[in-house]
């Protein structure tokens, strides 16, 4: 019975060790909760001005872990988006002036600075930009406040350049009025990431317009460490996004032929090698759809100013062959007639107008700035007359015997 007794001490003697063995470690274990935010300005550190100027639409991540932002920050590949992976962080964009704030981190400590009133916490950040990539930072903020204690510089890592576009039309040595489809292909590759494919830009322009374009600012390490600046060469595509399309992207003088030509295949692309900065470029084009001269003028049968009676009423007639050999198209009817000179009464006869009128032709090879074609006239099933006309000529007068 001693012996019984004895044990049941022990074991209450450890199950009381056990208990304030664990009520010690709970209490030496507790921590407390604080939260607190930050806010600073991030900056270009090339500006030459005097503060430097902020960078807008900067990505701003806040980390109270250390390792969740360097894991994120060893996950990025150049060249791509950044997203975080880290369970818990702070976020926020710049403003245009740069600055920025995130008004609220939570984190625990089991030893506060101030006790249980306040403390102070190291803050990780990332800064994500596509034209600065992805940049590390730190700073200290203090519970219960909105510290402003962020100063960070970036450094660009890509180019941006600004294309001024005109679309110009080799006839008329004007602006273009079709809308016209640009696509420009920018090589983003770089040492470090070969495989990365072209970015492509694509607009709709009529006329003229503006593109803006980027790509990294250095080729490799090795450039980057000597100051050379990357040069890409550009492939620029452009053409109607038609199934019928009536104007197409044409040499000017620049080729071998030094003439006209419609390109081989404009959707192959014309390279440009740039830079940085503002770019003025042309892109010439012609039309394949032509229209037709207006053909006016006068039947007379004797050949003489006046005519006679005879010549009115009689039926004219026009073909074309376009650009090829076979007259198939017909460019309308019309009859001629009198017509009284001013007041005096006088009439000339067999006038006529408007053949021709509202008449297209296709031509996808002509080499020079205008396209020609071949007509004949008739009067009746006679013909009357064959000529060449020229697309940039609105009207032509003849005279028919």
């Amino acid at each position: 019975m001693k012996t019984m007794k004895m044990n049941n001490l022990r074991s209450l003697k450890n199950a009381t060790f056990v208990f304030l063995s664990f009520f010690a470690f709970c209490f030496t274990s507790c921590y407390s909760v604080f939260e607190g935010g930050t806010s600073g300005i991030v900056v270009d550190s090339e500006s030459t001005s005097t503060p430097k100027a902020g960078i807008g639409n900067v990505d701003v991540y806040a980390y109270t872990s250390e390792g969740d932002r360097n894991s994120d920050y060893s996950s990025w590949i150049e060249g791509q988006d950044f997203s975080p992976n880290a369970s818990y962080y702070g976020h926020t964009s710049t403003n245009n002036d740069g600055s920025f704030s995130i008004s609220k981190l939570v984190w625990k400590s089991k030893n506060p600075a101030f006790g249980k009133d306040a403390d102070i916490r190291n803050i990780y950040f990332l800064f994500y930009h596509e034209n600065y990539g992805l940049t590390k930072g730190q700073s200290l903020i203090v519970s219960d406040s909105i510290s402003n204690t962020v100063y960070q510089e970036l450094t660009a890592v890509r180019k941006t350049s600004v294309l001024n576009l005109s679309l110009v039309d080799v006839a008329t040595n004007q602006n273009t009025g079709n809308s016209v489809l640009v696509n420009i292909s920018v090589p983003q590759a770089t040492q470090n990431n070969a495989e990365i494919k072209p970015r492509v830009y694509q607009n709709t322009i009529t006329g003229a317009g503006v593109v803006q374009i980027s790509y990294p600012r250095y080729k490799s390490e090795e450039d980057k460490n000597n100051g050379i600046e990357n040069s890409p060469t550009i492939t620029i595509k452009y053409y109607q996004n038609s199934n019928n399309e009536t104007w197409k992207a044409c040499f000017n003088q620049d080729n071998e032929a030094k003439d006209y030509a419609f390109r081989d295949d404009a959707k192959s692309g014309i390279n440009v090698e740039i830079g940085s900065g503002d770019y003025d470029l042309t892109l010439y084009g012609k039309s394949t759809r032509l229209s037709m001269p207006v053909i006016s003028g006068q039947l007379s049968a004797t050949g003489s100013a006046e005519g006679t009676v005879a010549d009115d009423g009689v039926l004219l007639s026009m073909k074309s062959c376009g650009s090829g050999t076979e007259f198939t198209i017909d460019c309308g009817q019309v009859s001629t007639a009198a017509q009284t000179l001013g007041s005096s009464q006088n009439q000339k006869h067999g006038m006529f107008s408007g053949l021709g009128q509202g008449i297209t032709w296709t031509d996808e090879t002509y080499t020079d700035k205008f396209a020609t074609t071949q007509i004949k006239l008739f009067a009746g099933e006679t013909e009357k007359l064959t000529m060449e006309v020229r697309s940039n000529q609105n009207t032509y007068n003849v005279q028919l015997k």
